[in-house]
C-alpha cells in the first residue's frame, strides 16, 4: 500500500515531518530546512519530491540595490563552505566585463585559494557522512579544523574572507603562512588514506542511490554530484579530488613561497559603470558550476544579477537517487551527494 510521508534531512526537524533522518548534526546537507515529499511503499521509497523555499533569502533583488563593490560581500554567502569561489566567481565576470587585467601574482594566489577551498568543502562533506566508525568523521572533522584556522591567519576571517577585489585581491600571503601549507597537505594524505581503507570496508555502500548517466543530462548535474554511480562511488570521488586539490594547493604553495609579490590588485576608479549590455561567466566550485549571468543598464548597480547554483540541481536529482531506496538508506545517499540548501535557495 503506498503511502505519504514526509522525510526531515534534519534531525531537529520533527515538528513538520514524519521521519527525520539521523545524520550527524555538523553534516552540511541538514543545515537548512530540506525535507522529502516521498511516495512510499511499506520501507521502499517510490517516489521522492524535494521541497524546497524554507530558507529563501531574495539575494538576487539585493545584488540589484548594491554596488558592484558590494556585490562581492553577498556573493560569498551562498556556497558557505566555499565563500571564496563565490566572490572570485563575481569578480572574474566583472572584470571580464570591464576589461580589467588582473595582475598575475593575484591570479596564482586566487588558484591557490580556490584549491584550498576544495579541500576544507570536501572534507566537510565527508565528515558529516554517516560512517559506521565515528573515529572517521572525527578526524576528518579536526583535520578540516586545521586548515580553516590556517586560512583564517591569512584572511582574519573563518566564514566571509572578503579577500577578494575588483581586479585582484587585498592582500598577498607572508612566505611563512604559504611555507606551512605542505605540512598540512602531509597530514590530510594521511587522513584521507585512512578515510579510504575504511570506505574500501564500508558495508552496504553499492548498489544504493544510483545516479545514472540520463539523470546527470536531465538534472545538468555538476561535481561531485555528476558523476554516475552509487553512494560508494561518489565518496570515493570525493576522497580522490580532496586528494587532487590538496597536491595542487601543495603545488602552488611550494612555487610561491619565495618569490616576491608585486601588485596583487589594480587601481579603480571610484564608481564602477559595467557598460550596457548582458554579461555571462561560469566558475567551477567543489559543488559544481556556478554561473552568473549580468544584466547593464551603465548604472553603478546592476539592473538584474542572476546566479545558477549547482545545488539547485543536485537536490532536485535527489529524487532520482532515492528512488526505489529503502528508507534505512535515505541518510547515506543523501549524505552522499553534496550541496548546501542556502546556495540551492540563493
Amino acid at each position: 500500500m503506498i503511502s505519504t510521508v514526509f522525510i526531515g534531512v534534519n534531525a531537529l526537524d520533527t515538528s513538520r515531518n514524519d521521519i527525520c533522518l539521523d545524520l550527524p548534526a555538523h553534516s552540511p546537507v541538514t543545515h537548512g530546512m530540506l525535507r522529502i515529499q516521498a511516495e512510499v511503499d511499506g520501507d521502499i521509497i517510490r517516489r521522492a519530491r524535494p521541497i524546497l523555499g524554507s530558507m529563501h533569502r531574495g539575494a538576487e533583488k539585493l545584488f540589484e540595490s548594491r554596488d558592484y563593490r558590494q556585490i562581492l560581500m553577498l556573493a560569498n554567502r551562498h556556497e558557505w563552505l566555499s565563500p571564496f569561489s563565490g566572490e572570485v566567481g563575481v569578480a572574474q565576470l566583472l572584470e571580464s566585463a570591464l576589461g580589467i587585467e588582473v595582475p598575475n601574482d593575484a591570479q596564482q594566489l586566487r588558484k591557490l585559494l580556490l584549491s584550498y577551498s576544495t579541500v576544507t568543502s570536501h572534507l566537510a562533506f565527508l565528515a558529516g557522512f554517516p560512517w559506521s566508525n565515528g573515529e572517521i568523521g572525527q578526524a576528518l572533522r579536526v583535520e578540516r579544523e586545521r586548515w580553516v584556522e590556517h586560512f583564517h591567519t591569512y584572511v582574519g576571517t573563518r566564514m566571509h574572507p572578503m579577500i577578494t577585489r575588483i581586479g585582484g585581491l587585498t592582500h598577498a600571503p607572508t612566505g611563512t603562512w604559504l611555507a606551512h601549507i605542505p605540512e598540512l597537505v602531509s597530514h590530510c594524505t594521511e587522513v584521507l588514506s585512512t578515510t579510504s581503507q575504511q570506505l574500501a570496508g564500508e558495508g552496504q555502500l553499492n548498489e544504493i542511490g544510483i545516479i545514472t548517466d540520463i539523470d546527470v543530462v536531465d538534472f545538468a548535474l555538476s561535481g561531485p554530484s555528476s558523476h554516475p554511480g552509487d553512494v560508494y562511488s561518489r565518496l570515493e570521488l570525493l576522497v580522490k579530488q580532496t586528494f587532487e586539490a590538496s597536491a595542487e594547493a601543495n603545488a602552488l604553495a611550494t612555487s610561491l613561497a619565495t618569490h616576491t609579490f608585486g601588485d596583487v590588485n589594480v587601481l579603480l576608479p571610484k564608481v564602477l559603470r559595467v557598460p550596457e549590455g548582458s554579461y555571462e561567466h561560469s566558475i567551477d566550485t567543489p559543488l559544481g558550476t556556478a554561473s552568473w549571468f549580468l544584466v547593464s543598464r551603465g548604472d553603478k548597480m546592476p539592473y538584474r544579477l542572476k546566479l545558477r547554483p549547482s545545488s539547485l540541481h543536485t537536490v532536485l536529482a535527489l529524487s532520482a537517487a532515492l528512488r526505489d531506496a529503502h528508507i534505512s538508506d535515505a541518510a547515506k545517499i543523501i549524505a552522499s551527494m553534496p550541496f548546501l540548501t542556502g546556495d540551492a535557495e540563493r
